[in-house]
């Protein structure tokens, strides 16, 4: 079984935990995601089957899109409202003073990712030595902001806001340095994510609703590979050439090679997966066709 499903990842339940799951109701040995949801957070988890786990660290390269609900006057240890209540603040923010803060945070900056998070240090994750109580420190990153709306003003001390974002960026991060911005605390008290990249949480799919499709033996959940690649060139190979890309050597075809580093090539019809310049002939780099 190859290709992609777009799930709504539920609250309080970890992304690990979402493949756990599939991979018993597929009945599918591999099974993967394509950038880790908070636990408490919900919305699209992009799931890959078989050999579409290939395409892992291209689907995790896409923008993302969420929206947070930010709480003022209160830290947590977790940054959330999962956490344990770690310093209080003024509570009172104006939408001036929002927007103005939002505004600085636009564009490249660095963040440092919260201790409760599954980056891993010397082989072990962060939360994992979290709640060991252990000591650790955990390197600053540069990440990307698009665009920070305010969507609503929901309380006097909480905002609802959209973000979006480059990969690797922590929203519970983002906003409790917001809140250090404004001269206070803050902490994430909602985070549903909206899409990343092509796939939008008003295409997913409950796990419920997979379930039930599974029971009835419709398929029709899971996206083929090159529909998801559609950023990507394409290159048509003739039928001569299947032996060779079978057995992953470098082609020798010139003709109408696209410019860009990686291209979708198809067999006459088939599509074969994702190529790359060797020297300046295509070579297969992530294959994926169908058995």
């Amino acid at each position: 079984m190859n290709g992609i499903i777009n799930v709504i990842k539920p609250p309080s339940m970890s992304s690990n935990g979402v493949t756990v799951y599939l991979r018993k109701i597929l009945n599918e040995k591999k099974v993967g995601h394509a950038g880790t949801l908070d636990p408490g957070a919900a919305g699209v988890l992009v799931i890959m089957l078989g050999k579409s786990t290939r395409l892992s660290d291209i689907l995790m390269g896409h923008k993302k899109t969420y929206v947070a609900r930010v709480r003022f006057g209160r830290g947590t240890d977790t940054l959330d409202s999962y956490g344990k209540a770690t310093e209080t603040g003024h509570a009172h923010i104006t939408e001036e003073e929002m927007r103005r803060t939002a505004e600085g945070f636009l564009g490249e900056i660095e963040q440092t990712p919260p201790g409760y998070s599954a980056i891993k240090i010397n082989g072990e994750k962060a939360y994992e030595l979290a709640r060991k109580g252990k000591e650790f420190e955990i390197p600053r990153r540069k990440i990307s902001i698009d665009s920070i709306d305010i969507l609503e003003k929901t309380r006097e001390d909480e905002y609802l806001l959209r973000i979006v974002c480059s990969k690797g960026t922590y929203i519970r991060t983002l906003l409790h340095d917001m809140g250090q911005a404004l001269g206070t605390t803050a902490y994430t008290s909602l985070l549903i994510r909206e899409s990343s990249g092509s796939f939008h949480i008003k295409d997913a799919w409950t796990l419920d609703e997979i379930e039930e499709m599974v029971k009835k033996g419709d398929d029709s959940f899971i996206i083929r590979n090159e529909e998801c690649l559609e950023e990507f060139d394409l290159l048509k190979l003739p039928s001569g050439m299947k032996d060779d890309i079978d057995n992953g050597r470098t082609l020798n075809y010139m003709d109408c090679r696209p410019e860009t580093e990686l291209f979708k090539v198809y067999v006459e019809e088939e599509f074969y997966g994702l190529g790359t310049d060797d020297n300046g002939h295509p070579k297969l780099k992530i294959y994926l066709k169908e058995n």
